[in-house]
C-alpha cells in the first residue's frame, strides 16, 4: 500500500493560518495548462482553502512561490497581480524542479486570522 504525503494542508498556529503547497490541480485531480492557467487555478485552490477556514485573499500575508521555468515569471507575475488586485502579500519566488513535470508552479501561503 501506498503512503500519501506525510504533512498537513492546512495548520493554524494562533493567529496565523499556514497553508500547504498547492498545485493546479483541478476538480478531476488532473494538471493541466500555461503558466497563466496554472496560476489561476492555484490561486483558486488556494482561494478555496481560505474560504473553508473563514478566510479571502486578503488575508494572505505571504507567499512562496516555485515555478518550473525561469522564462514564465513575467506572464505568472501579471496574472497574479491581476488576481490579487490591491492585495500585495510578501512573497519569495523561486525557480525549482517540482514533484511534477506537468506542474509549472507551486504556491504555499500564509495568512492572518481577523
Amino acid at each position: 500500500m501506498r503512503a500519501g504525503p506525510h504533512l498537513s494542508p492546512v495548520a493554524k498556529s494562533q493567529n496565523l493560518l499556514f497553508i500547504s503547497g498547492q498545485l493546479a490541480r483541478n476538480a478531476q485531480g488532473q494538471i493541466a495548462g500555461d503558466i497563466e492557467q496554472q496560476t489561476q487555478q492555484v490561486m483558486s485552490n488556494l482561494e478555496n482553502i481560505l474560504k473553508s477556514n473563514g478566510l479571502k485573499l486578503e488575508h494572505v500575508i505571504k507567499t512562496t512561490v516555485w515555478l518550473r521555468r525561469a522564462t514564465d515569471f513575467d506572464l505568472f507575475n501579471q496574472t497574479y497581480a491581476q488576481i490579487l488586485n490591491h492585495v500585495r502579500p510578501a512573497r519569495s519566488t523561486l525557480v525549482s524542479e517540482l514533484l511534477f513535470p506537468e506542474a509549472l508552479i507551486e504556491v504555499e501561503a500564509i495568512a492572518a486570522c481577523p
